[in-house]
């Protein structure tokens, strides 16, 4: 009965002794694993990599709301952008000439901005400009003129 105790404590003692020695092999894989990962690329430690990524993140934090308050101020501005453009040619003389005479609208998104109109003869060029405001203006507004700001205003596809 001794000997199979001892056999028994022998055979525990090697498994145990196995044991260790996977263990061992184990802790130095890790050990190695520790040491790359704080030493990190070009000697730099774990600590200071996430530190540099931490003030990076920072920085990038500061530069989008610097441009979502960029964005912001363009678009309470935009409305006031000229951003409707229309222009009709013509001939103001029926006789004589061609379409070089033109209404040229120039309007924001408020409907506001001006019209000119250039009339050509064949002596002279006159140049007319009329503020508009709304679509409308205080000076009185020819054909041409109302539907330059008509197409300026007219939705694009």
């Amino acid at each position: 009965m001794e000997i199979i105790l001892i056999v028994v404590l022998a055979l525990l003692v090697v498994a145990l002794a196995v044991w260790v020695v996977f263990l061992e092999a184990r802790h130095r894989q890790l050990a190695a694993s520790f040491r790359a990962l704080m030493t990190g690329r070009g000697g730099a430690d774990l600590e200071a990599t996430l530190l540099g990524f931490v003030a990076r993140m920072d920085r990038i934090e500061q530069v989008t709301q610097a441009m979502e308050s960029r964005v912001a101020t363009l678009q309470v501005q935009q409305p006031y952008h000229v951003q409707h453009i229309g222009v009709v040619r013509f001939n103001p003389f029926a006789d004589k000439g061609g379409d070089q005479s033109f209404v040229l609208a120039i309007l924001d998104d408020h409907a506001d901005g001006a019209v000119i109109s250039a009339l050509h003869s064949r002596s002279d060029v006159r140049v007319y400009a009329k503020p508009v405001v709304g679509g409308q203006s205080t000076y009185t507004l020819t054909q041409e003129e109302r539907e330059a700001i008509a197409r300026a205003m007219k939705p694009r596809a």
